[in-house]
C-alpha cells in the first residue's frame, strides 16, 4: 500500500468516525478511527518498540505515541505509518527483519 491510499484510507475513515484530519490524534479519537477497544489501543502503544541498530519499529501492529501533557497522542503520519506497516499482502508475504537469515541472502 503506497503512501497516498493509506492516506486516502485514513481521511476514509475519519469520515466515518465524524473526525477532521489534524496533526495528532487522542486516545479515544485514535479508538474510534481504528476501531478498536481502550484494551487493544494501550496494547499497540505498550508494543512499540524500536530496534536499535535500525531505529525502525520492530512489529508491525503497533502505534509509536508522545506524551502531552498527561495524555498519550498518536500523529497523523504515524497512523498512515500504521495501514501502511499492516497490509495485510506483505505482513504474510513480506521477509521478516527478525528472522534468521539463513541464505545469505
Amino acid at each position: 500500500m503506497v503512501k497516498e491510499r493509506a492516506e486516502k484510507k485514513l481521511e476514509g475513515m475519519l469520515r466515518a468516525s465524524g473526525l477532521h484530519k489534524k496533526a495528532s490524534y487522542s486516545p479515544g479519537e485514535v479508538q474510534a478511527i481504528l476501531g478498536c477497544s481502550e484494551s487493544t489501543y494501550w496494547r499497540l502503544l505498550a508494543r512499540c518498540e524500536r530496534d536499535p541498530g535500525t531505529d525502525q519499529l520492530r512489529y508491525p501492529d503497533c502505534l509509536d505515541s508522545y506524551m502531552l501533557q498527561r495524555t498519550r497522542r498518536v500523529r497523523f503520519d504515524e497512523l498512515v505509518e500504521y495501514l501502511i506497516r499492516n497490509n495485510t499482502y506483505e505482513r504474510n508475504h513480506g521477509i521478516d527483519p527478525n528472522q534468521l537469515d539463513l541464505f545469505g541472502t
